[in-house]
């Protein structure tokens, strides 16, 4: 990213006019002690729906090759459940 399009500024070190400006646009007040980011950035582009229509079969596919093993070592639809569970618990953790 470049680092041009991006600002930290403490708002103590805001002027008042411009702090109210701020405070205006995202409608709360900012305190003493905080900072504000500003970044800009490009927004992405929407894929097309071609784009769309293939990412979704590809997903279809990984989802019914993973049911297929899951189905062939006899791991049934409630144990999958909970391994993702307990794998989701574990990431937020670490988080």
């Amino acid at each position: 990213m470049n680092m041009d399009a991006m600002i930290a500024k403490k708002v103590s070190d805001i002027p008042d006019a411009k702090r109210a400006l701020l405070e205006e646009l995202i409608g709360r007040h900012l305190g003493a002690d905080q900072q504000v980011l500003i970044m800009v950035v490009n927004p992405i582009a929407v894929p097309s729906d071609a784009t769309r229509r293939q990412a979704a079969a590809g997903i279809r596919q990984i989802i019914a090759e993973a049911r297929a093993r899951a189905d062939a070592q006899g791991i049934t639809e409630e144990e999958a459940d909970s391994a993702v569970e307990e794998a989701m618990a574990h990431v937020r953790r670490r988080i």
